[in-house]
């Protein structure tokens, strides 16, 4: 990990987001970050619930607070995001 460059104070490495649980600002436990999706513009995290898999976009406007001491990311979502993977 010593060879790993600095990254400015709001940049990540995969790794470090892997693990994390992601809240809402209101304390609803959404899950597990599973994967990182590095797309052009708009990376997601890829949040494990139970067996469903939700993508939600690693952004400012939503990802209000990453707190890896604590493991966890509180995020803001718009309504309707956390069940557009639901059928």
């Amino acid at each position: 990990m010593e060879d790993l460059q600095s990254l400015e104070d709001d940049q990540y490495y995969s790794y470090q987001l892997i693990g994390c649980s992601v809240i809402t600002k209101n304390g609803h436990a959404i899950g597990l970050v599973k994967d990182v999706f590095f797309i052009k513009n708009n990376d997601l995290l890829v949040v494990v619930k139970e067996r469903e898999e939700i993508y939600i976009p690693f952004i400012e406007s939503i990802c209000v607070e990453i707190n890896l001491e604590n493991k966890e990311i509180i995020v803001d979502p718009p309504k309707g995001l956390l069940e557009l993977n639901e059928i």
